[in-house]
Formats: C-alpha cells, sequence, structure tokens
C-alpha cells in the first residue's frame, strides 16, 4: 500500500467489525474512538514546553462521552492511541488485530504453521506478539514458525504464544541433501524428544555444515523420532520421481509425513509456474481420489507467509535487497490470510476433481499436526551452566559458594587501596548480594576459568567490555582489570537489584545461628527440617495477606516470604544441616 487509504479502507482491509458515527469510530470489544483526520501537527507543546500528543479536541470531555482512543492517519497507516493514559507518555499503536474477532463464511479448523519471523534475518518479519495478535484475532487457535535455517524464535513463540492463549509448536525449514538432490522440507517438533532431535538438526546445519547450511538424509532420518515432517511446495517432482524411497521417512518419521500445498501467487511467471507444475505432479500421482493419497502421504495447507499484513509487501523485498542486492521470490500475498482468502485461492486454481473436502481435508492436516504437540520450554528452572570444580579447588575451597568469597578476599586484598578498605567492602557486600540472589555465582566463576585458561595458552584478552567494568566482584577476582571506584562506574549498569526480585522490607531475612532450647522446627515438603527460634519474625502470605509473625504463630498454609539469596544459599545448607539431626518429620 503506497499511499495513503480512507478510513473505511483501511477498516475493511484489516476485517475490522466497526460502525461510524459522524466523527467517532465504535468498534465492538475495543471501544469507542474519536476520528482525528485533519490536523497539522501530531505533536504540540504544553505550557511546560514539553511534547505532547496534539488532540484537537479536549480529552476530559471525550473520556466523559465514553471515548477512550484517537485515531488517526499518518503516512500510508492509520494509528491510534490511548487517551487514559498521560499524554507525555502515549504510545502510537497501528490500528489492526482489535476488537471482536469477524466473522468469516468458512469454519474449519485451520493453523498457520508457515510463519517466518524476523528471527528469519533479512527475509521474513514481524515480532511474535503480532504474528500471535493477528492469528488469534483471525479466529484461528494457534500457530508455528518455520524460519529457515535457525530456531531462534522459539521462546519467543512459546512465551508470546502463551501470553495470548493459544496453540503453538516449534517449526523448522531447511534442505536435506539426498545424493545429488537437494530438497526442501518443514518439520514440525510433536513431543520433547522432536524438539531435542530438531536442536541437533539446527546444530548439524548451522554448526557442523555451515558452509552449504544442509543436512545428509542419514543424519537427518535419524533425528527423525518425535518429528511431523512436511516435504515443501517445491519438491512435487522429486517425490513422484523418487517413490522407491520414501518408505525410509515414512519408518524414520512414524507415518507423519504430508506435502505442503501454497496457493500463493507470485509475481515472477517462471516462479509461479514451477511452483504450480510442482504441486500438480503431487496431486496427480498421490491423489487416489475420496480425500486417499498412495503411501497416505497427505496434502498439509501451509502457505509460507513473510510478513503480517498485505500492504507489508516492500518489507520482503527491502530485507532481500539488503541481504543479497535482489529479491527472492517476489510475491505481494505472503501475509497472513483470513480463511475466506485461503478458500477463494484454492477454488481459484483447483479443477472441480478436488471439490471443497479436499481443502478442508488440508486444513485439518494442520491441526492433525499442531494439536498434539506437547513440546515447550521448561521455565521452571535457571538452566545456567555449572562450574565444575577441580580437585584441587574442592580440596581448598569444599563448595563453588565458599570459592566466590574466598577468591573475592584474595582480590580484596590484593587490589583495595589502603584506607580505603570501608569504602569497598561496602560496594564488595552489595554486589555480593546481589550477584548471590541472581544466582549468577557459577556464571564468574566460569568467567574466570576462561580467562586464565586463555592467558596461560598466549591469547590475548582484553581489560574488560561493556558493563562488566562497573562490577567490583569481576575486577577484584581478575576477570576485568578496571576499578570502578576508582572511575565512579556504577554497579546497576551491569546488573539491576531489581532483576532478582529483591524486596529487602518484605522478605523474611535469615540471620546468624543462634543457641536455643525453646525452638519451632518448620518441615518442607521434601522432608527437610529447620529449626527456628520461636520468636524469629517471619514475613508470610497468609489468604492473599502480608503478616510479620513469630514462628510459634504459624499455621498450615502460610506461603513463608524467604529471601532469594537465602532461598539459593543460605536455607539449603542449613536443611541438610539439620535433616541430619531430625530424621523424622514433624
Amino acid at each position: 500500500m503506497s499511499e495513503a487509504v480512507t478510513l473505511k479502507e483501511w477498516l475493511d482491509n484489516h476485517h475490522i467489525t466497526y460502525s461510524l458515527r459522524k466523527d467517532v469510530l465504535v468498534i465492538p470489544g475495543f471501544g469507542r474512538c474519536l476520528i482525528q483526520e485533519n490536523y497539522d501537527h501530531i505533536f504540540k507543546q504544553n505550557k511546560d514546553g514539553e511534547a505532547v500528543f496534539n488532540s484537537i479536541e479536549n480529552i476530559s470531555y471525550l473520556l466523559a462521552d465514553d471515548i477512550t482512543y484517537i485515531v488517526f492517519p499518518f503516512g500510508c497507516r492509520w494509528f491510534y492511541v490511548d487517551i487514559r493514559k498521560d499524554l507525555l507518555d502515549l504510545q502510537f499503536q497501528i490500528l489492526r488485530y482489535v476488537g471482536d474477532s469477524p466473522v468469516f463464511e468458512h469454519k474449519c479448523e485451520f493453523y498457520p504453521l508457515g510463519i517466518h519471523s524476523g528471527y528469519e534475518l533479512l527475509n521474513g518479519s514481524g515480532l511474535l506478539k503480532d504474528w500471535c495478535a493477528k492469528t488469534k484475532f483471525l479466529g484461528y487457535n494457534g500457530l508455528s514458525v518455520a524460519d529457515r535455517n535457525t530456531m531462534a524464535a522459539s521462546l519467543d513463540l512459546q512465551q508470546s504464544a502463551t501470553e495470548k492463549g493459544i496453540k503453538y509448536c516449534f517449526g523448522y525449514s531447511l534442505t536435506v541433501n539426498i545424493g545429488k538432490d537437494k530438497v526442501g522440507v518443514k518439520i514440525y517438533s510433536a513431543t520433547q524428544q522432536g524438539f531435542k532431535n530438531m536442536l541437533r538438526i539446527q546444530k548439524t546445519i548451522a554448526v557442523d555444515n555451515i558452509e552449504t547450511k544442509e543436512i545428509n538424509l542419514i543424519d537427518f532420518l535419524n533425528l527423525a523420532d518425535g518429528n511431523t515432517l512436511v516435504f515443501d511446495k517445491w519438491s512435487g517432482h522429486w517425490l513422484t520421481d523418487n517413490k522407491g524411497i520414501l518408505q525410509d521417512f515414512i519408518t524414520a518419521f512414524s507415518g507423519w509425513v504430508f506435502f505442503q500445498v501454497d496457493t500463493t501467487e507470485y509475481r515472477a511467471d517462471r516462479i509461479d509456474s514451477t511452483l504450480l507444475q510442482s504441486q500438480k505432479a503431487y496431486f496427480d500421482n498421490f491423489y487416489l481420489g475420496d480425500l486417499e493419497y498412495y503411501m497416505n502421504i497427505r496434502p498439509v495447507l501451509i502457505q509460507d507467509v513473510y510478513y503480517l499484513d498485505k500492504e507489508d509487501w516492500k518489507t520482503k523485498i527491502i530485507l532481500n535487497k539488503i541481504d543479497t542486492g535482489a529479491a527472492h521470490e517476489q510475491s505481494h500475498n505472503q501475509y497472513l490470510k483470513t480463511i475466506d482468502e485461503l478458500y477463494n485461492e484454492f477454488r481459484s486454481l483447483f479443477s472441480d476433481r478436488y471439490d471443497d473436502d479436499v481443502f478442508y481435508d488440508m486444513c485439518e492436516s494442520t491441526a492433525d499436526i499442531i494439536e498434539n504437540a506437547t513440546a515447550a520450554y521448561d521455565l521452571s528452572d535457571n538452566y545456567a551452566p555449572k562450574y565444575d570444580m577441580t580437585p584441587q579447588e574442592q580440596a581448598k575451597y569444599g563448595n563453588t559458594l565458599n570459592m566466590f568469597h574466598q577468591l573475592i578476599e584474595e582480590g580484596f586484598k590484593k587490589l583495595v587501596p589502603e584506607g580505603e578498605e570501608e569504602r569497598y567492602r561496602k560496594r564488595v557486600e552489595y554486589e555480593k548480594y546481589v550477584i548471590e540472589s541472581t544466582d549468577n555465582i557459577d556464571y564468574f566463576l566460569i568467567q574466570r576459568d576462561e580467562l586464565n585458561w586463555a592467558q596461560e595458552n598466549g591469547i590475548l584478552t582484553g581489560i574488560g567490555r561493556g558493563s562488566a567494568g562497573g562490577c567490583l566482584l569481576l575486577y577484584l577476582m581478575g576477570i576485568t582489570f578496571i576499578d570502578p571506584l576508582k572511575y565512579d562506574l556504577i554497579f546497576e549498569r551491569f546488573l539491576l537489584p531489581e532483576r532478582a526480585g529483591l524486596v529487602p522490607d518484605k522478605v523474611t531475612i535469615m540471620a546468624e545461628e543462634i543457641q536455643s532450647s525453646d525452638y519451632f522446627e518448620l518441615a518442607f515438603e521434601n522432608g527437610k527440617i529447620l529449626l527456628l527460634d520461636k520468636d524469629a519474625e517471619l514475613v508470610v502470605n497468609r489468604n492473599g495477606e502480608q503478616l510479620i509473625v513469630y514462628a510459634d504463630e504459624l499455621q498450615e498454609g502460610d506461603d513463608i516470604q524467604f529471601d532469594n539469596c537465602d532461598l539459593l544459599h543460605t536455607l539449603p545448607n542449613i536443611l541438610q544441616y539439620e535433616n541430619s539431626i531430625h530424621n523424622q518429620k514433624n
């Protein structure tokens, strides 16, 4: 879309349900919006000289009339702002994917499985949160990203889809080297094992075969377990000419083998013809009639989409030209379409031999692929690498926590200027608390180990990089060579305490051990026991209310708010010690 469009055209193009009442736009499920079409400037200065959004109407009057948004054109798009927010903090949002989902003529289970996101650099585009927003807005119940040669989008996909309450599965586009042939495929992880195998395939392509960016047939088949295979839309002739080896794929993928159908029209006749001939070859040789297919290799409707909306078609061309100087397989239709648009494309390409049931069957194949997919990242734990102590280090320090503390003390004695000990000690204790609370001890030890190995093997190292220069502990451990206190560098640029969830006045802080005969036994779910003096004060959440109670006032169901540093380091050691004394659970 190279020129500005009217508001009505914009709303219709984006399938937004609406009604117009003079200068007010009403979007069910979203709200009432003032149409601000004629204005001189988007911003104006307030009385303090600050730039604020230039509303042509009094905001308080609009809010009193239940108008909460202003919509306005800018460039070739329409935007909106939420005027309930501070005028200094208004965010411009593109007017799309808002309000009630539109109603379409055709209804079936379809999931877009061919999304190419911005993680497919210089080819795909769009943020995952926007792909998920449009997917849900169009009434689809889930999606998959099938970026080529990268799985960088996978975690973002899981988080964005989960936030929107829609289904997802991990996809991946790649090339398999089969003898003299190079065959394009997509795979979708169905199980956790499949996801692990997909990661191994990615490693083979991106690391082991970096020059060709391919995987050979044997390696590919050996990593098939738990994944679904889709031969891509260009492979129709290859499938027809190589039926003899297809059983190997069917066996390796436990029968989960499909052929991709894509009804997108390309601008170049040569490309368009090649695509249509490939898909015709598949249907001529594999379709047996009555929704039966040779070797049960079924078609699945997967459109490769590289930009969110139709007007974004130039995005892919610009990205491709930055990459190689030329655009790849240009099309103005590689956007996420409605089910009615998909049906109309199907009907325009397929003869009467292929009735509507074929279309619905191809849509249902997308559901077969994604609905039972269970692969996911486990986000309940920190999977950062752990430092492996050498036997000598174990003998000297005992554990990584003690090693961390002693290395800091060794550096403190060597590097802190005389007479400055108190100032440096205050900074050390502050940084230690944050680093321990964020569970970064092993990270520090690993960095130190890598640096020492490089120096011992004649590899040049720098004095420090980026925000690391603000961390005194890194300096004391010999990882950086910049004294941050000498140059007034702040630790918070390296790591904000808030990232550890640190709220010292709202958590229980463990004190030093005391001798007490009047104690309370606190039993944990894992069977370990903590001994607390009866007068120990604990912060607890009880029935949604935060309270400070004595140990002997604890009730069943109380959620004790322990400090994160204590949870990670202090409590495990105490509990282990106490458990060795008390072998029974109270």
